[in-house]
């Protein structure tokens, strides 16, 4: 699995874009049982799927950063100034903190409320007695959080588009493993 300083990795890429579709699909399916009345049907199964897979991104996640840890990363453009260089490491590592602690806090806002987590069919026993505080604090933090990670990838997709059609210095293509354009 080589990396270079100028491209991710296999392993690098399949995890980015095997997360990123997960954590799309987790979103629109967080908003949208989130919405509905508790009484309608569908809302338990959305919330099957949401935990299974929540719990899934979280097992990922934590072996990404093991990957990233372990496994050197290319280097940040050159172009960018020093204010950039904060955002793009801050936001990244926001990615990090909000994909592990909000599996993290959903496990514990289900748990907390009397609940085992579902699991692909299994069920998970919760990690803390019935709580209603606990609850209700994971709830409002996991609700923030799943806002604020749908403004970071927003940002994200803004900062790739940026780097390809404006910067034109391969970020984007790093990370889709195309050819670089030379002399940028």
């Amino acid at each position: 699995m080589a990396t270079d300083s100028m491209g991710w990795s296999g392993v690098q890429r399949g995890l980015h874009w095997l997360i990123a579709v997960a954590v799309v699909g987790q979103l629109w399916i967080g908003f949208t049982f989130g919405d509905m009345a508790e009484e309608e049907p569908r809302r338990a199964d959305l919330f099957a799927i949401h935990a299974s897979l929540g719990l899934s991104i979280l097992l990922a996640m934590l072996f990404r950063l093991y990957w990233r840890v372990t496994h050197p990363v290319p280097g940040l453009p050159t172009t960018l100034q020093p204010v950039e260089r904060c955002i793009a490491r801050g936001t990244h590592w926001a990615f990090y903190a909000l994909l592990i602690g909000l599996p993290v806090g959903g496990y514990l806002m289900v748990g907390a409320g009397g609940n085992n987590i579902p699991f692909y069919g299994a069920e998970l026993p919760p990690a803390t007695g019935e709580n209603e505080g606990l609850s209700g604090a994971a709830e409002a933090a996991h609700g923030a959080g799943a806002t604020l990670l749908s403004l970071l990838i927003i940002l994200h997709i803004a900062a790739a588009l940026r780097h390809e059609f404006m910067m034109r210095d391969n970020v984007l293509r790093r990370m889709l493993g195309g050819r670089l354009r030379r002399g940028d």
